[in-house]
């Protein structure tokens, strides 16, 4: 790989200052025209296609009666079908809405979602995919009969994540907690250089900056000395901020690279589907994942808005299973076909008995993902499970708060009832419209008796719900339409893990730096944050 330094293009103030050795390579280097930015020209090519069907239609309202007829009938009967359609009524009144603000062309585009073929082959190459995998992640009986005489109530989201997973229940599994992203990084670090076997990482944003840069080092060295090493990101990280050499270095240094969904100048919704996705499994022995990508405002190296809290755990012990199979699953989606691959070295029994501490590690690990194919919202299931059994608390940090109905029902249901819920939740944003819909919901949350703390000096990136000293999850869940619906997740269930103490811990410190939101803090917003707020709920599911 070549040496030469290539300057970088500045992002936020600057808290860190790169080691000697770190290097500035050109797959680090970032585009100085926006000209020459992919995402900005697959942007472009959309935008034609759309504008050259509006065209299309607006030449076709020289036939207005017929046009008029067709539409209504069109629409009427799409309209019927989508009320019946088992999906969130969210989505529901978004499409209905579009219909009517666009008529003739909304009813076209969601025909076109519906029967979009490169969407449907994803979902069959996915389907695939889980079914190859599966037999490596088969439910002991033995565990879950364990975890029923424990814990009762929670032998139901337990055989829920078996059947609709395969995501099966584990024990002898050490958890490790980490309350700030530099501190993951740097335990990920370490966790690397000791990799003999096998390494995978998976990520949704992928940034150059020395974090990048010391992970590469790392993965080169690692490479060198035989370490099968995979690394796959999202096409939108692709796009955006990696050069177009980017693979070409991965491969130089012995590292597989692979893109997930590369962003297309075509109109197909599977882009809208991200790998939003944070995994990193090293020798079956160690699986890491949480809200941090590689990239330096995550371990707070720049500024962009604030200090950036994040949060992650380390598993240790059999649980990395079920993280190394959904891994691979992306990982293959992008290849057609049956796959000819041998996983039985990446499920060595003897590598994931012997990464726990002991073998007597306490508490239940369940690791879980999600995906838009399936028909069910696994996430948010889990976080309405948390809620509905807690007794005393639920605490959670969330970077977003755009709720559907069900979720903020919950929410008020479990306040109401005598549970202390406490959300933690950014005073600095990262995007401004996602910030204004989360305040429109304050007032009913707040009437509820639901307490929402902004945190003062910076942005949450974490996502993490903890409740009665007993259950918590860990992962790369928002409390959004997107992530609940539309994106590749993936978390961890933690019931009765020594690592919930440092959740809660970490949880009061954090609290502690917050400003408690009253309806009085409310109100003194300006109308036009709250109009704005309100408006975009409308649209909430495509936020």
């Amino acid at each position: 790989m070549s040496n030469k330094k290539f300057p970088k293009e500045p992002r936020g103030k600057k808290n860190y200052q790169a080691p000697p050795f770190t290097s500035r390579r050109h797959y680090g280097k970032r585009k100085n025209y926006v000209l020459f930015n992919r995402s900005l020209i697959v942007v472009i090519l959309l935008l034609f296609q759309v504008f050259l069907l509006l065209y299309v239609l607006l030449k076709l309202t020289e036939y207005t009666s017929v046009l008029l007829a067709v539409n209504f009938l069109l629409s009427f009967v799409l309209a019927i079908f989508i009320v019946n359609q088992p999906i969130n009524p969210a989505y529901k009144m978004a499409w209905l809405t579009l219909m009517c603000l666009l008529p003739f062309f909304g009813a076209l585009f969601y025909l076109f979602v519906q029967f979009d073929p490169r969407s449907k082959k994803m979902k069959a190459r996915i389907t695939q995919r889980i079914k190859e995998t599966s037999p490596y992640l088969q439910a002991n009986d033995n565990v879950l009969h364990v975890l029923k005489q424990s814990r009762p109530a929670s032998t139901g989201i337990a055989r829920y994540l078996q059947t609709c997973g395969p995501y099966p229940v584990y024990n002898n599994t050490d958890v490790t907690y980490y309350s700030q992203g530099e501190d993951a990084i740097e335990a990920l670090k370490e966790a690397l250089k000791k990799a003999t076997s096998f390494v995978f990482l998976e990520y949704f944003i992928v940034y150059p900056g020395s974090v990048l840069d010391e992970v590469m080092d790392i993965l080169k060295e690692r490479a060198a000395a035989g370490v099968e090493i995979r690394f796959l990101y999202d096409g939108f990280s692709h796009a955006k901020s990696l050069s177009d050499t980017f693979l070409d270095e991965l491969k130089e240094i012995g590292v597989q690279g692979r893109v997930f969904q590369p962003l297309r100048p075509f109109l197909s919704t599977d882009q809208n589907n991200r790998d939003h996705r944070k995994i990193i499994v090293i020798d079956g022995k160690v699986a890491f994942t949480g809200g941090f990508n590689l990239a330096d405002e995550y371990a707070n190296r720049i500024t962009l808005y604030g200090h950036w809290k994040d949060t992650a755990v380390a598993l240790r012990g059999p649980a990395v299973q079920t993280f190394t199979a959904l891994f691979l699953q992306l990982w293959n989606s992008e290849v057609a076909g049956e796959m000819q691959e041998d996983f039985d070295r990446y499920f060595a029994p003897s590598a994931y008995s012997s990464a726990a501490s002991d073998n007597s590690s306490p508490g239940f690990v369940i690791p879980y993902g999600d995906n838009p194919n399936f028909p069910n919202e696994i996430g948010e299931v889990v976080y309405m499970n948390i809620l509905v059994q807690a007794e005393k608390y639920v605490y959670i940090m969330t970077p977003y708060l755009v709720l559907d109905h069900e979720m903020t029902e919950i929410l008020i249901y479990t306040a109401q009832r005598g549970v202390d819920v406490k959300i933690i939740f950014p005073h600095i944003p990262d995007k401004k419209i996602p910030y204004f819909v989360a305040k429109s919901h304050y007032m009913q949350l707040l009437q509820a008796g639901i307490k929402l703390y902004e945190y003062i000096p910076g942005f949450v990136h974490a996502k993490v719900f903890l409740s009665d000293d007993k259950t918590a999850t860990v992962g790369t869940y928002n409390m959004d339409y997107r992530s609940f619906y539309l994106h590749y997740e993936v978390g961890a269930l933690l019931y009765d893990n020594s690592a919930l103490k440092d959740i809660y811990n970490d949880f009061e410190q954090t609290l502690a730096l917050c400003q408690r939101i009253t309806p009085e803090i409310y109100r003194a917003l300006p109308l036009w944050q709250r109009i704005v707020g309100r408006v975009f709920r409308l649209f909430a599911p495509l936020i």
